[in-house]
Protein backbone atom coordinates (compact mmCIF):
# COMPACT_ATOMS: atom_id res chain seq x y z
CA UNK A 1 0.00 0.00 0.00
CA UNK A 2 1.48 3.28 -0.96
CA UNK A 3 1.47 6.34 1.23
CA UNK A 4 -1.47 8.00 -0.54
CA UNK A 5 -3.68 4.95 -0.06
CA UNK A 6 -2.61 4.74 3.57
CA UNK A 7 -3.59 8.33 4.22
CA UNK A 8 -6.98 7.84 2.55
CA UNK A 9 -7.67 4.71 4.60
CA UNK A 10 -6.84 6.49 7.85
CA UNK A 11 -9.13 9.39 6.91
CA UNK A 12 -12.01 7.06 6.14
CA UNK A 13 -11.57 5.22 9.42
CA UNK A 14 -11.56 8.56 11.26
CA UNK A 15 -14.68 9.76 9.47
CA UNK A 16 -16.57 6.55 10.18
CA UNK A 17 -15.57 6.71 13.84
CA UNK A 18 -16.74 10.37 14.08
CA UNK A 19 -20.12 9.69 12.50
CA UNK A 20 -20.67 6.62 14.61
CA UNK A 21 -20.02 8.63 17.74
CA UNK A 22 -22.81 11.19 16.96
CA UNK A 23 -26.00 10.84 19.03
CA UNK A 24 -29.29 9.89 17.52
CA UNK A 25 -31.62 13.02 17.12
CA UNK A 26 -34.09 13.51 20.02
CA UNK A 27 -37.74 12.59 19.25
CA UNK A 28 -40.07 15.40 20.46
CA UNK A 29 -43.55 14.15 21.33
CA UNK A 30 -46.86 15.90 20.63
CA UNK A 31 -48.42 17.25 23.86
CA UNK A 32 -51.64 18.80 22.58
CA UNK A 33 -53.69 19.99 19.59
CA UNK A 34 -55.27 23.45 19.35
CA UNK A 35 -58.33 23.87 17.06
CA UNK A 36 -59.68 27.33 16.22
CA UNK A 37 -63.34 26.25 16.66
CA UNK A 38 -65.09 24.05 19.20
CA UNK A 39 -68.32 24.09 17.21
CA UNK A 40 -69.32 25.18 13.73
CA UNK A 41 -72.66 25.92 12.06
CA UNK A 42 -72.62 25.61 8.27
CA UNK A 43 -75.30 26.09 5.67
CA UNK A 44 -75.89 22.99 3.51
CA UNK A 45 -73.76 23.19 0.38
CA UNK A 46 -71.15 25.45 1.99
CA UNK A 47 -67.56 24.66 2.99
CA UNK A 48 -65.59 25.74 6.02
CA UNK A 49 -61.91 25.30 6.92
CA UNK A 50 -60.90 24.28 10.42
CA UNK A 51 -57.41 25.23 11.55
CA UNK A 52 -55.52 22.87 13.83
CA UNK A 53 -52.09 23.48 15.37
CA UNK A 54 -49.89 20.77 16.90
CA UNK A 55 -48.12 21.61 20.16
CA UNK A 56 -45.30 22.04 20.72
CA UNK A 57 -44.43 23.72 17.45
CA UNK A 58 -41.17 21.71 17.13
CA UNK A 59 -42.82 18.31 17.58
CA UNK A 60 -41.08 15.61 15.55
CA UNK A 61 -44.23 14.36 13.84
CA UNK A 62 -46.97 16.93 13.22
CA UNK A 63 -49.03 14.84 10.80
CA UNK A 64 -52.79 14.97 11.43
CA UNK A 65 -55.75 12.90 10.33
CA UNK A 66 -59.36 14.14 10.01
CA UNK A 67 -62.53 12.06 10.34
CA UNK A 68 -66.29 12.73 10.31
CA UNK A 69 -68.76 10.78 12.41
CA UNK A 70 -71.33 11.03 9.58
CA UNK A 71 -70.14 11.81 6.08
CA UNK A 72 -73.75 11.94 4.89
CA UNK A 73 -74.01 15.20 6.84
CA UNK A 74 -70.49 16.60 6.65
CA UNK A 75 -67.25 15.34 5.13
CA UNK A 76 -63.72 16.54 5.83
CA UNK A 77 -60.53 16.31 3.77
CA UNK A 78 -56.89 16.01 4.82
CA UNK A 79 -56.55 19.80 5.15
CA UNK A 80 -59.51 20.17 7.54
CA UNK A 81 -61.94 21.56 4.97
CA UNK A 82 -65.53 20.69 5.87
CA UNK A 83 -68.15 20.14 3.16
CA UNK A 84 -71.76 20.36 4.39
CA UNK A 85 -74.01 17.93 2.51
CA UNK A 86 -77.28 17.49 4.39
CA UNK A 87 -79.05 19.06 7.34
CA UNK A 88 -78.13 17.47 10.64
CA UNK A 89 -75.45 17.25 13.32
CA UNK A 90 -72.14 15.37 13.37
CA UNK A 91 -68.68 15.55 14.91
CA UNK A 92 -65.33 15.97 13.22
CA UNK A 93 -62.26 14.55 14.98
CA UNK A 94 -58.69 15.66 14.32
CA UNK A 95 -55.99 13.29 15.61
CA UNK A 96 -52.17 13.13 15.69
CA UNK A 97 -50.35 10.33 13.92
CA UNK A 98 -48.30 9.74 17.09
CA UNK A 99 -49.12 10.54 20.68
CA UNK A 100 -52.83 9.65 20.68
CA UNK A 101 -53.88 13.30 20.86
CA UNK A 102 -57.27 14.34 19.41
CA UNK A 103 -59.87 17.12 19.49
CA UNK A 104 -63.56 16.93 18.59
CA UNK A 105 -65.48 19.71 16.82
CA UNK A 106 -69.29 19.72 16.85
CA UNK A 107 -70.73 20.51 13.42
CA UNK A 108 -74.32 21.59 12.76
CA UNK A 109 -75.54 21.78 9.18
CA UNK A 110 -78.57 24.02 8.70
CA UNK A 111 -80.91 24.53 5.77
CA UNK A 112 -80.09 27.06 3.11
CA UNK A 113 -82.57 29.92 3.02
CA UNK A 114 -83.89 32.96 1.27
CA UNK A 115 -86.22 35.16 3.28
CA UNK A 116 -88.11 38.40 2.63
CA UNK A 117 -88.94 41.00 5.29
CA UNK A 118 -92.56 40.81 4.15
CA UNK A 119 -94.47 38.84 1.55
CA UNK A 120 -97.24 41.22 0.53
CA UNK A 121 -97.26 44.78 -0.77
CA UNK A 122 -100.64 46.47 -0.94
CA UNK A 123 -100.61 49.40 -3.34
CA UNK A 124 -103.21 51.90 -4.43
CA UNK A 125 -104.06 52.71 -8.04
CA UNK A 126 -101.31 55.36 -7.97
CA UNK A 127 -98.58 52.75 -7.53
CA UNK A 128 -95.36 54.06 -6.04
CA UNK A 129 -91.98 53.07 -4.62
CA UNK A 130 -91.56 50.40 -1.94
CA UNK A 131 -88.78 48.23 -0.61
CA UNK A 132 -88.37 44.70 0.65
CA UNK A 133 -85.38 43.34 2.58
CA UNK A 134 -83.82 40.07 1.42
CA UNK A 135 -81.60 37.77 3.46
CA UNK A 136 -80.07 34.72 1.80
CA UNK A 137 -77.60 31.97 2.56
CA UNK A 138 -76.07 32.23 -0.95
CA UNK A 139 -76.36 34.17 -4.20
CA UNK A 140 -79.93 34.75 -5.38
CA UNK A 141 -81.96 35.95 -8.37
CA UNK A 142 -85.50 37.26 -8.96
CA UNK A 143 -86.93 34.74 -11.41
CA UNK A 144 -90.15 36.50 -12.39
CA UNK A 145 -91.61 39.99 -12.19
CA UNK A 146 -94.99 41.34 -13.39
CA UNK A 147 -94.72 43.69 -16.35
CA UNK A 148 -96.08 46.57 -14.28
CA UNK A 149 -93.43 46.13 -11.57
CA UNK A 150 -89.72 46.98 -11.62
CA UNK A 151 -87.28 45.56 -9.07
CA UNK A 152 -83.70 46.64 -8.43
CA UNK A 153 -81.38 44.86 -7.95
CA UNK A 154 -82.66 41.61 -9.45
CA UNK A 155 -79.66 39.59 -8.24
CA UNK A 156 -77.68 39.54 -5.02
CA UNK A 157 -74.98 37.75 -3.09
CA UNK A 158 -74.96 35.88 0.18
CA UNK A 159 -76.12 38.08 3.05
CA UNK A 160 -75.95 35.72 6.02
CA UNK A 161 -78.17 36.93 8.86
CA UNK A 162 -78.08 40.49 7.50
CA UNK A 163 -80.24 41.75 4.66
CA UNK A 164 -80.11 43.83 1.50
CA UNK A 165 -82.78 46.23 0.25
CA UNK A 166 -84.56 45.61 -3.04
CA UNK A 167 -86.43 48.61 -4.43
CA UNK A 168 -89.87 47.87 -5.86
CA UNK A 169 -91.49 50.35 -8.25
CA UNK A 170 -95.18 49.82 -9.08
CA UNK A 171 -96.60 51.65 -12.08
CA UNK A 172 -99.88 53.54 -12.01
CA UNK A 173 -102.97 51.38 -12.41
CA UNK A 174 -104.75 52.36 -15.63
CA UNK A 175 -106.96 49.31 -16.07
CA UNK A 176 -110.72 49.17 -15.69
CA UNK A 177 -110.86 46.20 -13.30
CA UNK A 178 -111.03 46.61 -9.54
CA UNK A 179 -107.51 45.30 -8.88
CA UNK A 180 -104.54 43.35 -10.19
CA UNK A 181 -102.07 41.02 -8.55
CA UNK A 182 -98.64 39.64 -9.39
CA UNK A 183 -95.71 37.79 -7.85
CA UNK A 184 -91.95 38.28 -7.63
CA UNK A 185 -90.20 34.95 -7.04
CA UNK A 186 -86.81 35.13 -5.29
CA UNK A 187 -84.62 31.99 -5.66
CA UNK A 188 -81.20 30.81 -4.50
CA UNK A 189 -78.95 30.20 -7.48
CA UNK A 190 -77.55 26.90 -6.16
CA UNK A 191 -80.54 25.54 -4.29
CA UNK A 192 -84.21 24.95 -4.96
CA UNK A 193 -85.28 27.44 -2.32
CA UNK A 194 -87.60 30.35 -3.05
CA UNK A 195 -89.62 33.06 -1.35
CA UNK A 196 -92.44 35.02 -2.97
CA UNK A 197 -93.46 38.66 -2.81
CA UNK A 198 -97.09 39.17 -3.79
CA UNK A 199 -98.12 42.62 -4.99
CA UNK A 200 -101.79 43.55 -4.87
CA UNK A 201 -102.72 46.79 -6.57
CA UNK A 202 -106.16 47.92 -5.55
CA UNK A 203 -108.37 50.53 -7.15
CA UNK A 204 -108.07 52.73 -4.06
CA UNK A 205 -106.61 56.20 -3.64
CA UNK A 206 -104.24 55.67 -0.67
CA UNK A 207 -101.14 53.47 -0.64
CA UNK A 208 -99.28 51.94 2.27
CA UNK A 209 -97.13 54.69 3.81
CA UNK A 210 -99.25 57.56 2.48
CA UNK A 211 -100.32 60.13 5.05
CA UNK A 212 -103.20 62.54 5.47
CA UNK A 213 -102.99 65.71 7.51
CA UNK A 214 -106.19 65.71 9.51
CA UNK A 215 -105.62 69.00 11.32
CA UNK A 216 -103.25 71.96 10.99
CA UNK A 217 -102.16 74.02 13.99
CA UNK A 218 -103.06 77.70 14.18
CA UNK A 219 -100.99 78.51 17.27
CA UNK A 220 -97.37 77.98 18.20
CA UNK A 221 -94.83 76.05 16.14
CA UNK A 222 -97.04 73.03 15.55
CA UNK A 223 -96.98 69.94 17.79
CA UNK A 224 -97.15 66.62 15.96
CA UNK A 225 -99.57 63.80 16.74
CA UNK A 226 -99.25 60.76 14.47
CA UNK A 227 -101.98 58.12 14.44
CA UNK A 228 -101.26 54.68 12.95
CA UNK A 229 -103.39 51.55 12.65
CA UNK A 230 -102.32 47.93 13.07
CA UNK A 231 -104.13 44.82 11.91
CA UNK A 232 -106.03 46.58 9.13
CA UNK A 233 -105.84 44.97 5.70
CA UNK A 234 -106.45 46.99 2.58
CA UNK A 235 -109.94 45.46 2.53
CA UNK A 236 -110.50 46.88 6.05
CA UNK A 237 -109.28 50.24 4.78
CA UNK A 238 -111.50 50.18 1.70
CA UNK A 239 -114.47 49.24 3.86
CA UNK A 240 -113.89 52.37 5.97
CA UNK A 241 -113.00 50.61 9.23
CA UNK A 242 -109.47 52.05 9.36
CA UNK A 243 -110.59 55.65 8.91
CA UNK A 244 -113.58 55.25 11.22
CA UNK A 245 -111.43 53.93 14.08
CA UNK A 246 -108.55 56.37 13.67
CA UNK A 247 -110.73 59.47 13.27
CA UNK A 248 -112.72 58.39 16.31
CA UNK A 249 -109.47 58.00 18.28
CA UNK A 250 -108.44 61.55 17.31
CA UNK A 251 -111.79 62.89 18.50
CA UNK A 252 -111.37 61.02 21.80
CA UNK A 253 -107.85 62.40 22.30
CA UNK A 254 -109.13 65.97 22.21
CA UNK A 255 -112.41 65.31 24.03
CA UNK A 256 -110.95 66.13 27.45
CA UNK A 257 -109.47 69.22 29.06
CA UNK A 258 -107.00 70.77 28.58
CA UNK A 259 -106.62 69.24 25.10
CA UNK A 260 -110.01 70.59 24.05
CA UNK A 261 -108.98 74.17 24.89
CA UNK A 262 -105.52 73.86 23.29
CA UNK A 263 -106.42 71.76 20.25
CA UNK A 264 -105.29 74.47 17.83
CA UNK A 265 -101.67 73.91 18.88
CA UNK A 266 -101.54 70.47 17.25
CA UNK A 267 -100.78 69.12 13.77
CA UNK A 268 -102.52 65.76 13.44
CA UNK A 269 -101.64 63.08 10.89
CA UNK A 270 -102.90 59.64 9.87
CA UNK A 271 -100.43 57.30 8.15
CA UNK A 272 -101.86 54.41 6.15
CA UNK A 273 -100.34 51.04 7.03
CA UNK A 274 -101.77 47.90 5.44
CA UNK A 275 -101.36 44.61 7.29
CA UNK A 276 -101.29 41.18 5.67
CA UNK A 277 -103.92 39.87 8.09
CA UNK A 278 -106.88 41.43 9.86
CA UNK A 279 -106.77 41.63 13.67
CA UNK A 280 -103.79 41.35 16.00
CA UNK A 281 -101.82 38.61 17.77
CA UNK A 282 -102.25 37.08 21.20
CA UNK A 283 -100.52 34.25 23.03
CA UNK A 284 -102.36 31.60 21.01
CA UNK A 285 -102.64 33.24 17.59
CA UNK A 286 -100.04 35.05 15.50
CA UNK A 287 -101.19 37.56 12.91
CA UNK A 288 -98.96 39.11 10.25
CA UNK A 289 -99.49 42.79 10.93
CA UNK A 290 -97.54 45.94 10.13
CA UNK A 291 -96.54 46.81 13.71
CA UNK A 292 -96.75 43.32 15.31
CA UNK A 293 -99.21 44.44 18.00
CA UNK A 294 -99.85 41.64 20.49
CA UNK A 295 -101.67 40.93 23.76
CA UNK A 296 -99.06 39.62 26.18
CA UNK A 297 -101.37 37.03 27.77
CA UNK A 298 -105.00 35.98 28.02
CA UNK A 299 -105.56 37.95 31.25
CA UNK A 300 -103.19 40.93 31.19
CA UNK A 301 -103.96 44.37 29.77
CA UNK A 302 -100.33 44.76 28.71
CA UNK A 303 -99.44 44.74 25.01
CA UNK A 304 -96.30 44.76 22.86
CA UNK A 305 -95.46 46.53 19.60
CA UNK A 306 -92.65 46.86 17.05
CA UNK A 307 -91.07 50.20 17.99
CA UNK A 308 -88.79 50.36 14.96
CA UNK A 309 -91.67 50.03 12.51
CA UNK A 310 -93.73 52.59 14.45
CA UNK A 311 -90.93 55.17 14.33
CA UNK A 312 -90.34 54.43 10.64
CA UNK A 313 -93.97 55.11 9.70
CA UNK A 314 -94.25 58.18 11.93
CA UNK A 315 -91.36 59.70 10.04
CA UNK A 316 -93.22 59.40 6.74
CA UNK A 317 -95.01 62.65 7.65
CA UNK A 318 -93.28 66.06 7.52
CA UNK A 319 -92.76 66.42 11.26
CA UNK A 320 -92.31 69.96 12.52
CA UNK A 321 -89.78 68.68 15.08
CA UNK A 322 -88.22 65.26 15.72
CA UNK A 323 -89.57 62.12 17.36
CA UNK A 324 -88.73 63.41 20.86
CA UNK A 325 -91.58 65.92 20.42
CA UNK A 326 -94.01 63.57 18.65
CA UNK A 327 -96.78 61.49 20.19
CA UNK A 328 -97.33 58.23 18.23
CA UNK A 329 -100.61 56.42 18.82
CA UNK A 330 -101.28 53.01 17.27
CA UNK A 331 -104.92 51.93 17.09
CA UNK A 332 -105.31 48.16 16.80
CA UNK A 333 -108.05 46.34 14.93
CA UNK A 334 -109.32 44.56 18.03
CA UNK A 335 -112.08 45.17 20.56
CA UNK A 336 -110.47 43.47 23.57
CA UNK A 337 -109.78 45.92 26.41
CA UNK A 338 -106.06 46.60 27.00
CA UNK A 339 -103.46 49.26 26.26
CA UNK A 340 -99.81 50.15 26.88
CA UNK A 341 -97.58 53.20 26.60
CA UNK A 342 -93.82 53.32 26.12
CA UNK A 343 -92.20 56.48 27.50
CA UNK A 344 -88.62 57.23 26.46
CA UNK A 345 -86.50 59.48 28.66
CA UNK A 346 -85.74 61.78 25.72
CA UNK A 347 -89.46 62.50 25.17
CA UNK A 348 -90.37 59.93 22.51
CA UNK A 349 -93.63 58.10 23.14
CA UNK A 350 -95.67 55.28 21.60
CA UNK A 351 -99.14 54.34 22.82
CA UNK A 352 -100.98 51.23 21.60
CA UNK A 353 -104.76 51.29 21.96
CA UNK A 354 -107.37 48.67 20.98
CA UNK A 355 -110.91 49.73 20.05
CA UNK A 356 -112.32 48.65 23.41
CA UNK A 357 -115.99 47.65 23.38
CA UNK A 358 -116.46 47.96 27.15
CA UNK A 359 -118.71 50.56 28.71
CA UNK A 360 -117.63 53.85 30.32
CA UNK A 361 -115.08 54.47 31.74
CA UNK A 362 -113.19 51.55 30.16
CA UNK A 363 -114.41 52.28 26.65
CA UNK A 364 -112.34 53.17 23.59
CA UNK A 365 -112.31 56.81 24.71
CA UNK A 366 -111.03 55.87 28.15
CA UNK A 367 -108.08 53.90 26.77
CA UNK A 368 -107.13 56.59 24.21
CA UNK A 369 -107.21 59.29 26.86
CA UNK A 370 -105.41 57.26 29.54
CA UNK A 371 -102.61 55.90 27.34
CA UNK A 372 -102.07 58.56 24.65
CA UNK A 373 -103.29 61.79 26.29
CA UNK A 374 -102.28 60.90 29.87
CA UNK A 375 -99.16 58.71 29.80
CA UNK A 376 -98.08 59.54 26.25
CA UNK A 377 -98.17 63.24 25.55
CA UNK A 378 -99.01 64.29 29.13
CA UNK A 379 -96.17 62.25 30.70
CA UNK A 380 -98.40 61.59 33.71
CA UNK A 381 -97.98 58.76 36.19
CA UNK A 382 -100.72 56.35 37.17
CA UNK A 383 -102.62 57.49 40.26
CA UNK A 384 -104.20 54.16 41.18
CA UNK A 385 -102.87 51.62 43.69
CA UNK A 386 -102.30 47.94 42.92
CA UNK A 387 -102.09 46.76 46.50
CA UNK A 388 -101.77 47.92 50.08
CA UNK A 389 -97.99 48.35 50.02
CA UNK A 390 -95.53 51.18 50.68
CA UNK A 391 -93.39 52.43 47.83
CA UNK A 392 -89.89 50.96 48.29
CA UNK A 393 -86.75 53.09 48.28
CA UNK A 394 -85.67 51.74 44.88
CA UNK A 395 -88.95 52.92 43.33
CA UNK A 396 -88.60 56.29 45.03
CA UNK A 397 -85.22 56.80 43.41
CA UNK A 398 -86.58 55.72 40.05
CA UNK A 399 -89.50 58.15 40.36
CA UNK A 400 -87.14 61.01 41.27
CA UNK A 401 -84.96 60.21 38.25
CA UNK A 402 -87.88 60.34 35.84
CA UNK A 403 -89.23 63.49 37.49
CA UNK A 404 -85.86 65.12 36.83
CA UNK A 405 -86.54 64.43 33.13
CA UNK A 406 -89.96 66.08 33.25
CA UNK A 407 -92.19 63.05 33.87
CA UNK A 408 -94.72 62.10 36.57
CA UNK A 409 -95.02 65.39 38.46
CA UNK A 410 -98.68 64.56 39.17
CA UNK A 411 -97.48 62.45 42.13
CA UNK A 412 -95.09 63.32 44.97
CA UNK A 413 -93.23 61.60 47.81
CA UNK A 414 -94.31 64.13 50.47
CA UNK A 415 -97.68 64.96 52.02
CA UNK A 416 -96.54 68.40 53.19
CA UNK A 417 -98.91 70.94 51.54
CA UNK A 418 -96.23 73.62 51.91
CA UNK A 419 -93.66 71.79 49.77
CA UNK A 420 -95.66 69.36 47.63
CA UNK A 421 -95.37 69.82 43.87
CA UNK A 422 -98.86 71.36 43.61
CA UNK A 423 -98.57 73.63 46.65
CA UNK A 424 -99.41 76.68 44.48
CA UNK A 425 -102.74 75.12 43.51
CA UNK A 426 -103.61 74.31 47.13
CA UNK A 427 -102.96 77.96 48.06
CA UNK A 428 -105.05 79.37 45.20
CA UNK A 429 -108.80 79.77 45.92
CA UNK A 430 -109.61 78.90 42.28
CA UNK A 431 -108.37 75.38 43.00
CA UNK A 432 -109.87 74.85 46.43
CA UNK A 433 -110.75 71.27 45.47
CA UNK A 434 -107.06 70.32 45.18
CA UNK A 435 -105.58 68.54 48.18
CA UNK A 436 -103.25 65.74 49.24
CA UNK A 437 -104.43 62.13 48.89
CA UNK A 438 -102.27 59.14 49.72
CA UNK A 439 -101.83 56.51 47.01
CA UNK A 440 -100.45 56.67 43.49
CA UNK A 441 -97.72 55.38 41.19
CA UNK A 442 -99.41 51.99 41.89
CA UNK A 443 -98.51 52.14 45.64
CA UNK A 444 -100.99 52.69 48.49
CA UNK A 445 -98.56 54.32 50.91
CA UNK A 446 -95.64 56.71 50.76
CA UNK A 447 -96.74 58.54 47.59
CA UNK A 448 -99.47 61.16 47.15
CA UNK A 449 -101.75 62.58 44.43
CA UNK A 450 -103.70 65.83 44.18
CA UNK A 451 -107.32 64.68 43.81
CA UNK A 452 -109.34 61.64 44.75
CA UNK A 453 -110.35 60.47 41.23
CA UNK A 454 -109.05 61.26 37.77
CA UNK A 455 -108.28 59.82 34.33
CA UNK A 456 -104.99 58.40 35.61
CA UNK A 457 -106.83 56.64 38.40
CA UNK A 458 -109.78 54.97 36.69
CA UNK A 459 -110.14 56.24 33.08
CA UNK A 460 -112.91 58.78 33.74
CA UNK A 461 -113.16 61.76 31.39
CA UNK A 462 -111.39 64.08 33.82
CA UNK A 463 -107.75 65.10 34.27
CA UNK A 464 -107.09 66.68 37.65
CA UNK A 465 -105.83 70.26 37.96
CA UNK A 466 -102.20 69.31 38.50
CA UNK A 467 -102.31 67.07 35.42
CA UNK A 468 -104.01 69.76 33.34
CA UNK A 469 -101.35 72.31 34.24
CA UNK A 470 -98.51 69.89 33.46
CA UNK A 471 -100.00 69.20 30.04
CA UNK A 472 -100.42 72.92 29.30
CA UNK A 473 -96.81 73.53 30.34
CA UNK A 474 -95.64 70.89 27.86
CA UNK A 475 -97.83 72.30 25.11
CA UNK A 476 -96.37 75.75 25.65
CA UNK A 477 -92.82 74.41 25.77
CA UNK A 478 -93.14 72.46 22.52
CA UNK A 479 -94.98 75.35 20.86
CA UNK A 480 -92.13 77.73 21.65
CA UNK A 481 -94.25 79.93 23.89
CA UNK A 482 -93.76 81.09 27.46
CA UNK A 483 -95.98 79.50 30.09
CA UNK A 484 -98.11 81.76 32.29
CA UNK A 485 -99.98 80.50 35.35
CA UNK A 486 -102.49 83.35 35.03
CA UNK A 487 -103.22 82.42 31.42
CA UNK A 488 -103.63 78.79 32.47
CA UNK A 489 -106.19 79.81 35.11
CA UNK A 490 -108.16 81.91 32.61
CA UNK A 491 -108.46 79.09 30.09
CA UNK A 492 -108.75 76.21 32.57
CA UNK A 493 -111.98 74.20 32.61
CA UNK A 494 -112.80 71.75 35.37
CA UNK A 495 -115.06 69.08 33.93
CA UNK A 496 -117.19 68.71 37.05
CA UNK A 497 -119.71 66.39 35.42
CA UNK A 498 -117.06 63.73 34.85
CA UNK A 499 -115.50 64.12 38.30
CA UNK A 500 -118.90 64.02 40.03
CA UNK A 501 -120.04 61.05 37.99
CA UNK A 502 -116.91 59.13 38.95
CA UNK A 503 -118.07 58.85 42.56
CA UNK A 504 -120.89 56.53 41.47
CA UNK A 505 -118.63 54.27 39.37
CA UNK A 506 -117.32 51.10 40.97
CA UNK A 507 -113.65 50.42 40.25
CA UNK A 508 -112.88 47.05 38.68
CA UNK A 509 -109.25 46.44 39.62
CA UNK A 510 -108.93 43.67 37.01
CA UNK A 511 -109.27 46.39 34.37
CA UNK A 512 -106.29 48.43 35.52
CA UNK A 513 -104.24 49.50 32.55
CA UNK A 514 -100.53 48.73 33.07
CA UNK A 515 -98.01 51.37 34.12
CA UNK A 516 -96.05 52.84 31.22
CA UNK A 517 -92.94 50.97 30.14
CA UNK A 518 -90.01 53.30 30.84
CA UNK A 519 -87.03 53.26 28.50
CA UNK A 520 -83.94 55.25 29.41
CA UNK A 521 -82.19 56.62 26.33
CA UNK A 522 -78.44 56.79 26.84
Amino acid sequence: MNLQDLILSVFLIFLISFVSCEKEPEFIKVTDISVDKNSVTIVEGDTFMLKAVVLPSDASNKNLSWNSSNENIVSVNSRGILSATNVGEATVTVSTQYGNMSKVVNVKVIESWISLSHNIIESSLNGGAYEVKVSASSAWTILSTPQWVKASPITGVKTGPDSVKVNIEISQFVGTSLNRSGELIFKLNDRNRTDTLTINQINYQQSDGDYVKVQSSTAGDGIDLVFLGDGYTIEDVKAGKFNDNLYEAIDHFFDIEPYRAYRNYFDVYIVYAFSEESGISDMGTTKKTKFSAKYESATTTRMSIDHTAAFEYAQKVPLSADLTETQITIITNSSRYAGTNWSFSDGMSISVVPVSNLSYPNDFRGVVQHEAAGHGFGQLADEYTDNNTTIPDSEKEDLKKWQSWGFFDNVDLTNNPQTILWQHLIKDPAFSYVGVYEGGYTYAKGVWRSELRSLMNDNIRYINAQGRELIVKRIKQLAGEEYSFEEFKRKDVRETQASTRSAAIAIDESLRLPPPILIEVK
